[in-house]
Order: C-alpha cells, then sequence, then structure tokens
C-alpha cells in the first residue's frame, strides 16, 4: 500500500507540472491576492490540475489505509521514495535536464531507505 501511495504522489505531481507548463508562469510576491487568486483560477481551470488533485485525494484514502496497518516512523519515510521515482518520471515524461548531483542525492535516498526497511515494521491486524 505504501508503494502505491507513493506512485500516487509521483502521478498527482506530474500532473500538476504539465498543467502548469500550459499556462502562463504565476509573476510577482505570493502575498499579491489578486494576481494569486488570478493564477489559482487558471490552475483549477486546468484539467491537468484537477486531475491531480483528484490523485491526491485518492492518495489520501491509500495513506490512511496504510497509517492503520503501520507505525508512522516506518510509514512515512519510505515516502521519500517518491524524491526518486519523481527524479526518474521528470526526466522520461517532462524531458527535465536532471544534473549528476540529484542523482546522487537520489541515491543517498535510496540508501536511507535501505537503512529503514531493515527494521521490521509494525503491522496492526484491522479489526
Amino acid at each position: 500500500m505504501i508503494l502505491i501511495a507513493v506512485g500516487m504522489e509521483v502521478v498527482g505531481q506530474l500532473l500538476y507540472k504539465s498543467g502548469i507548463n500550459r499556462m502562463s508562469s504565476f509573476e510577482g510576491s505570493p502575498f499579491a491576492v489578486v494576481p494569486l487568486l488570478k493564477f489559482a483560477w487558471a490552475a483549477l481551470s486546468n484539467w491537468r490540475v484537477l486531475a491531480g488533485i483528484g490523485v491526491y485525494c485518492l492518495q489520501a484514502g491509500v495513506w490512511w489505509g496504510v497509517l492503520s496497518r503501520a507505525d508512522l516512523s516506518y510509514a512515512f519515510p519510505l515516502t521519500s521514495m517518491s524524491y526518486v521515482l519523481l527524479l526518474m518520471a521528470s526526466r522520461w515524461f517532462l524531458g527535465e535536464h536532471i544534473s549528476l548531483t540529484r542523482w546522487l542525492g537520489a541515491l543517498a535516498v535510496v540508501f536511507g531507505v535501505y537503512l529503514i526497511t531493515r527494521s521490521a515494521p509494525i503491522v496492526r491486524q484491522v479489526r
């Protein structure tokens, strides 16, 4: 279930980014209310952004299932795998350049996840 939640997070981010890429970039201060509202309206009018929100809503339900069965201290660090998957997906689907430094950082995350998963999670029985 954790991997499903991580995959959904990656898909949601890809949808957000592909939708935002089709809009004008946000200019100005994030505290300027009118431009921020115009940008938000444009984003919420984009089907990709809306699909990303939908995926995140579904992902929340999957995550609740994870939390009902595993310790947060075990489950949540595993979500950092989304960083690694997002690097690969950003390269493949969005054509982004990923520097060697980012790949090395991703390798460090993978090693950290490996260390975390070496300890057995406490799994609760669903009643």
